[in-house]
């Protein structure tokens, strides 16, 4: 009971606060929501030309004509930086010449189309209904995602070489899984009530083991960590989230080592140094940087010339591996600074 100027009030029998009304048109929200929920569905063994979640996105932009003054009444710092990326990845590709034009033109739409879709979702999540949905519907899909591959259902198998199979579901890269199923543990631990949200996140660290990553599994790391220091904004809660991440990381811990695939492929990078071919990958790499340091080898270019480098037989191009050396082989120096400084700005 509280006493103000002669007011009496009973907070348990407090009249239920309303709601906040959404401004957003629920067509642009459920396209939004539709588009967040695609992400971990992406088919790369389609018979379509382009992906799920390139679909849904364009979807998006086109409902968000509906309410313009609301879906960009303001530019975020971020998206002025990928834009002055997309400038260098320009430039990059007139001098140094392009001799896969599909595909660079299909990789610098696909990059304007997340620009576009970062420049209208940081606007329409200034409104909590909205802000709040993303996220629950993010968690719901990865979630889902987790228990498809998990029962089987979609799941594809790639035998590695040193022993037990990489799983993961609709033919996707087992560490592009890895990174996205990474992002939606996080989310789904922040997400209450932990009873459900909890065991939801330990189905997909399940996932994530299965698909076999080590570098996915340390992001993951790191990323727990995070979560648990922001669970509190004194000292001793911080300490006390710290206590609780460190036990979700013995957890995990334990997951990994009933892992006979998992295992194996650690103790290879350990004992042997072998780092699925980025031993061999990273010198030709960084021998490319100092070659063209300023505006790098072109976008998909580089990976040819990786390919080329490292005498491969099976693949006509080797993907970098390393989004630095990725930057810094594509648009040089000159790219890489102002796509880390739009990738902080997000941070």
């Amino acid at each position: 009971m509280a006493i103000n100027a002669g007011v009496v009030t009973f907070p348990a029998y407090a009249a239920p606060q309303q709601r906040e009304r959404s401004a957003i048109n629920p067509l642009v929200r459920m396209a939004f929501y539709l588009f967040v929920f695609s992400i971990p569905f992406e088919l790369p063994q389609r018979t379509f030309p382009v992906e799920i979640p390139t679909i849904t996105g364009a979807l998006f932009l086109l409902f968000t004509i509906l309410q313009p003054a609301k879906s960009y009444r303001r530019i975020p710092a971020a998206a002025l930086w990928f834009v002055a990326y997309l400038w260098m990845f320009g430039l990059s590709t007139l001098v140094n010449g392009a001799s896969q034009t599909f595909l660079i033109v299909q990789l610098f739409l696909l990059m304007l189309q997340l620009v576009l879709i970062l420049w209208a979702g940081f606007n329409l999540m200034h409104d909590r209904t909205v802000l709040r949905g993303v996220i629950i519907t993010f968690a719901v899909a990865i979630a889902l995602r987790a228990l498809m591959q998990l029962l089987g259902i979609g799941a594809t198998a790639r035998e590695v070489w040193t022993g037990g199979v990489r799983v993961t579901a609709f033919g996707q890269n087992p560490n592009w899984s890895a990174i996205v199923l990474s992002a939606g543990t996080i989310t789904v631990l922040s997400l209450r009530p932990r009873l459900l949200t909890w065991p939801l996140a330990a189905l997909a660290c399940m996932a994530i083991i299965q698909t076999g990553p080590r570098g996915g599994l340390v992001a993951l790391a790191f990323g727990m960590l995070i979560w648990a220091w922001g669970l509190g904004n004194t000292t001793a809660a911080r300490i006390r989230g710290l206590c609780l991440g460190f036990v979700a990381l013995a957890a995990l811990g334990v997951g990994v080592l009933r892992s006979d695939m998992l295992r194996t492929r650690l103790a290879a990078a350990a004992e042997e140094g072998s780092l699925a071919g980025r031993e061999r990958i990273y010198p030709a790499v960084m021998s490319m940087i100092s070659e063209r340091p300023l505006l790098g080898w072109g976008p998909i270019e580089n990976q040819y010339e990786i390919a080329e480098r490292i005498g491969e037989t099976n693949k006509d191009k080797r993907d970098a591996h390393n989004i630095v050396f990725d930057l810094m082989s594509t648009t040089g120096i000159l790219g890489t600074v102002p796509f880390f400084i739009g990738l902080g700005l997000c941070v």
